[in-house]
């Protein structure tokens, strides 16, 4: 009995593990272990993909509110009661990199200056397909136009 108990608790820790998901993964990762960009990279001088622009997704049954503001960045979760404020460093037209500033977030697992890269892949109709990496993790998002200001 004694063996099966033992057996159980490592299956029910194994599901738990195989049950997150990338991004869930994501915010408990050390934020000090994330911070990246390529020494090289150069400030792209042309029109990014996406500017001045308002978009949506969904996270946790929430709408996430984001938008691209010149060279900020700004994420409002929760009807706006949080946000996260982020600076913007284009490298191409399709390639950015996203450092926080600032957040309100609780329990927010990255700190001040944590970097993100985000690929646009492809932009159809109102929707912006995108691939983030953060923490040697990749994951693929799209977020949809909106009209919010």
């Amino acid at each position: 009995m004694k063996n099966f108990k033992k057996q159980f608790a490592i299956a029910i820790i194994l599901l738990t593990i195989n049950y997150v998901s990338a991004q869930d993964y994501l915010m408990t990762l050390n934020a000090t272990a994330i911070n990246f960009i390529d020494k090289d990279a150069k400030e792209f001088e042309g029109e990014p993909l996406i500017s001045n622009q308002t978009f949506t997704y969904n996270h946790d049954n929430d709408e996430v509110e984001v938008m691209f503001n010149g060279n900020e960045h700004y994420e409002f979760h929760n009807n706006k009661k949080y946000f996260i404020k982020s600076n913007l460093f284009w490298v191409s037209e399709d390639i950015v990199y996203v450092t926080i500033e600032e957040f309100t977030i609780p329990n927010f697992p990255f700190k001040k200056g944590t970097k993100m890269k985000i690929e646009i892949t492809k932009v159809d109709n109102k929707y912006v397909y995108y691939k983030s990496t953060l923490g040697g993790r990749t994951w693929l998002g799209k977020m949809k136009e909106s009209s919010l200001e």
